[in-house]
């Protein structure tokens, strides 16, 4: 059964954004909500996506539609954990078809076209992506902010709160950079109160105090944001791209550490042609292959 119309989500770690579009591509309506990690809390994440296409049914004067009528099309953060995922689906609305697969796949997608290139995303987490001509994928990283994501907001931020709590006890000299991020905990109730039950989308909040420190001059965030570049650095050479092989960054920590990423690698370093709801869409119209991702290490010359 052909669906009328698409749903497309982009799943981010601290925000779902939502799209409502016709089969030929033409927006109807769009709304964001709160974040969407499949692994970390796959309710949460389903009553944002169902919040958010309440939403665009609502704009799109499309309320009275069933959601059976609707394809959904979703890059999600956390969505290749087996148990989460089967959680995420059984709450998500039910939609005639689901289409669900990672974040940074539709990312790839999207800032590709579809065609064969390589993608590092440094947003709430870090994750590398290539797609090859025959339509496999590859992926690096992206394992959570427990044993990954390095070079992630999460990870600037929980440098940046590990500093700070040191300065808080006395083991180092306090800085700028220290007194930006203990001033956001004591508005938070305390430090203790702050720290308590933190989320990662709540720990990356605190990277953007780390640039507008090192902007400052401040040696800890300079480290810190040189130690990001060296892992993103690492990231991207596990994707073992050819030279003529194009190479995007996005996410929310992508035009911040492009131009640094670009000097170390040497290489450019690419503007998506379009972004990770466009990708969902490509793939669900049959434009761009469902992903087919390999985690294994890899080689130069195949998986």
């Amino acid at each position: 059964m052909e669906h009328a119309f698409i749903y497309c989500v982009d799943g981010g770690g601290t925000k779902t954004r939502g799209r409502l579009l016709r089969l030929d591509g033409t927006e109807l309506a769009r709304a964001e909500g709160g974040p969407c990690n499949i692994s970390t809390d796959p309710a949460l994440a389903a009553a944002n996506v169902a919040a958010v296409w309440t939403e665009c049914a609502r704009q799109s004067r499309l309320s009275h539609v069933n959601p059976s009528d609707i394809l959904m099309s979703i890059g999600a953060a956390g969505a290749t954990v087996t148990g989460p995922r089967a959680v995420f689906l059984k709450d998500c609305p039910g939609f005639g078809r689901i289409l669900l697969m990672t974040d940074g796949y539709a990312a790839l997608i999207g800032a590709g076209g579809g065609r064969p290139c390589g993608l590092v995303v440094a947003g709430t987490g870090a994750v590398g992506h290539r797609l090859y001509t025959d339509g496999r994928s590859i992926r690096r990283d992206g394992w959570g902010w427990v044993a990954g994501d390095r070079g992630s907001g999460v990870w600037i931020g929980r440098k940046a709160l590990r500093h700070s709590i040191e300065v808080y006890d006395g083991l180092a000299p306090t800085d700028r950079l220290a007194d930006y991020v203990l001033e956001k905990l004591q508005s938070d109730g305390g430090v203790q109160h702050g720290l308590l039950g933190i989320r990662p989308h709540q720990v990356a909040s605190f990277a953007p105090f780390v640039f507008t420190a090192a902007a400052e001059g401040e040696a800890a965030a300079l480290s810190i944001i040189d130690r990001a570049i060296s892992h993103l650095t690492g990231l991207v050479r596990l994707l073992d791209l050819e030279d003529d092989t194009p190479l995007y960054i996005s996410g929310g920590l992508g035009r911040l550490l492009r131009s640094g990423l670009s000097m170390r690698m040497q290489r450019d370093l690419l503007v998506p042609d379009s972004d990770p709801i466009h990708g969902c869409y490509l793939v669900a119209t049959g434009r761009a292959p469902i992903e087919d991702v390999t985690l294994t290490a890899f080689k130069r010359g195949g998986c």
